[in-house]
């Protein structure tokens, strides 16, 4: 009997392992916290304000190098769902961002509360931010690290 047991152990401890490794766990580490560039050229009507008025914190933004943008070489675009794009990356900020997409790293946006702004806890001071960043939709861009890949 002691022995089945052994076996039964040594079998299900090797289904865990085989099961926590295969699943690469991600990481996600903090880059910037800034606002949107640009939004006044995709904020089209009133649908458009709508729908970025209804993001909330936590809500996740996404990420498209634009390196072809004949207005900006470093341009990272930021777009609400695949097909809808809400501004960029302030030209100002973009450069490291852009490099490291052009690298192959994955980022991702996470929309924060705007009632940070008024306090000391978010970590661009007001006198560091570009002029062009719309603060009126605040986000962090995180570096995504996939463990095991």
């Amino acid at each position: 009997m002691d022995k089945q047991m052994q076996e039964a152990s040594a079998v299900l401890r090797g289904r865990l392992y085989r099961r926590d490794t295969s699943k690469p766990k991600e990481h996600r580490i903090l880059v910037l916290k800034t606002g949107l560039a640009g939004i006044q050229y995709y904020i089209r009507d009133e649908a458009d304000q709508k729908a970025l008025d209804a993001r909330k914190p936590g809500d996740e933004l996404l990420l498209y190098r634009e390196p072809d943008n004949k207005f900006d070489e470093w341009a990272v675009a930021i777009y609400r769902n695949e097909s809808d794009q809400i501004g960029f990356l302030t030209r100002f900020k973009n450069e490291t961002i852009a490099r490291l997409m052009d690298a192959g790293k994955q980022f991702v946006a996470v929309v924060d509360d705007p009632a940070e702004l008024e306090q000391d806890t978010y970590a661009e001071p007001r006198y560091r931010r570009a002029y062009t960043e719309n603060m009126g939709l605040p986000f962090s861009v995180y570096l995504v690290e996939q463990d095991g890949v």
